[in-house]
Parts: structure tokens; sequence; C-alpha cells
């Protein structure tokens, strides 16, 4: 009978919590394991109190800003999936620069007032109000490329240098180009544009390679594209000219071929140009 009845007292004090004491006695009966336990799950439950009231401390705006920033580059990598970048223009000057995402834009759905410094605008020296130094994107590009399988046009190799024939010579000279400029200036190069622009109307079965070439200071890439955009200057000077933009190509060596080696301003001035080869079909 005693048995039993202490069996069942065993029994009830399992059933009850780990956590739960009736009295200061019943805490020798708790395992060390269990004392684990409370402490463990108190920690927990600061902790969580801790993560929740940090969480708190952001305001409605910040989470707004959040959700719309996700959901703008959401929408330029699904456009960007598709293989739609957003159309494209040619910017003179800051004044151009027009804003098409609303965070720098003061005025909803608009283009006013807009803080280019945020963006990632960097203006070239000669950009500003030159029509001499417009980017090849503002005219049409030939139809054939040289030294293309199916091409009537053979590569570059097969074109020849004009200062070797004495009756070209005169007329296809170099043109030089300032420091870090694309921009054609000077009499002197406008009269030999005019030249070329004029031989070329007179022969329509010439075709020529415009090179463009830089100084060799600064790194390889810029060169590159400073080389390209002098070309494609020339390029386009010689179409506004009326000359077949089909007959023209163009190509930059950058800073691999300088005609002087020397490092001063002189062997400088005479490396900034462009020079031209011709082919007759």
């Amino acid at each position: 009978m005693h048995s039993k009845f202490f069996f069942a007292n065993r029994v009830n004090f399992k059933k009850k919590p780990f956590f739960h004491l009736q009295n200061f006695n019943e805490l020798s009966l708790i395992s060390g394991e269990n004392l684990m336990r409370i402490y463990s799950f108190y920690l927990v439950a600061l902790l969580g109190s801790a993560c929740l009231l940090q969480s708190c401390a952001r305001n409605g705006s910040d989470v707004w800003e959040d959700t719309k920033s996700a959901g703008r580059h959401m929408n330029r990598g699904v456009r960007a999936l598709g293989g739609k970048h957003g159309d494209s223009r040619q910017i003179h000057s800051k004044n151009d620069f027009e804003c098409v995402d609303d965070e720098y834009s003061h005025q909803e759905g608009g283009f006013q007032d807009c803080d280019y410094s945020r963006a990632d605008f960097i203006p070239l020296q000669d950009q500003a109000n030159n029509e001499f130094a417009m980017a090849d994107i503002l005219a049409r590009q030939p139809r054939e490329t040289p030294g293309e399988i199916g091409s009537s046009i053979p590569s570059i190799e097969s074109f020849q240098d004009p200062c070797m024939i004495p009756q070209l010579a005169a007329i296809f000279k170099t043109i030089y180009f300032d420091y870090d400029s694309s921009m054609i200036k000077g009499q002197a190069n406008l009269q030999t544009i005019h030249q070329i622009a004029d031989f070329m109307r007179r022969h329509p079965n010439v075709y020529i390679f415009i090179e463009g070439h830089t100084d060799e200071r600064g790194p390889q890439a810029y060169n590159l594209a400073l080389g390209s955009r002098r070309s494609n200057a020339v390029r386009n000077l010689l179409i506004s000219e009326d000359v077949n933009p089909d007959n023209l190509f163009t190509i930059s060596y950058g800073k691999e071929r300088p005609v002087v080696l020397e490092k001063h301003e002189e062997g400088w001035s005479r490396n900034r140009r462009v020079e031209f080869k011709i082919y007759e079909r």
C-alpha cells in the first residue's frame, strides 16, 4: 500500500514541468541537465526580445525605400534579360544629362533639376558643343566588313598607304589632335577633310580605312577608345560632306604605333593623329 502511494507520487512529480518548483526543497530533485535547459530557455527569450526591439527601430520609410530599391533592380534585371537596357543618346555636356530614375529627379515622372553628380556621368574633355567629335552611332555603318567571308572588300592588309603614291600624298594628309581630344581643329585639318571628301565623291570605287592613334600616355584601354573617337570624328565629318558611308571604315591602334619614340611634347603631338589607308576596287 505504501509502495503504491510512493510510486504514484513519483509519477505525479514527473508530470510537472521541469521549470516548475513548488518549494525550495524540490530544487535538489532537478538535475544539472534540467538547470541548463532553464538557463537556455531564458537566454533564448532575452535574445529574441533584443532582436525584436532592434528590428522595430527601423521606421516605415526605411522599409519602403528598401522595397522600392529591390523592385527597381528586379525590373532592370528583367529588362536586361529581354535585351532592353533603355534608349541611348550622346551627351555633349552636363546640361544635356537627363535622369530617368526618380531617385535622382526632384519632379516625379520628369527630368527637371537633375542631380547628375549622383549618377554615373563623367564628361569627356572635348564633348561640349563639339560637332566634329560625335559618336559613330550618329552615322550609318558600312554595309560590308572588310575581310569577312562573302565581303567584296579585302582586309586592311590589302589597303595601301597613300603617302607612297605621289598623286595621293598631297590629298590624304595626316590629321593631328590636341591632347586628350577628338575634336578636329585648325584650318589645315579641315582643308585635308575637304580634299579627301572631294576625292572620294569623284572616285566611288575607292575605300579608305581611317586609323586613330594616340600618344603613349595613359592606360591602353583608354587610348584605344580615344583613338576610336578620333577616327570616328573624321569619318562622320566626311559623311557630312556627302561621302558614301559604305566606303569609310575605322580602326583604332591607340598608343601601339607611335611615329616618334622620344618622350617629349613635340613627339607626343605628332603621335596624336589620324592616318589613312586606301583600296580601289
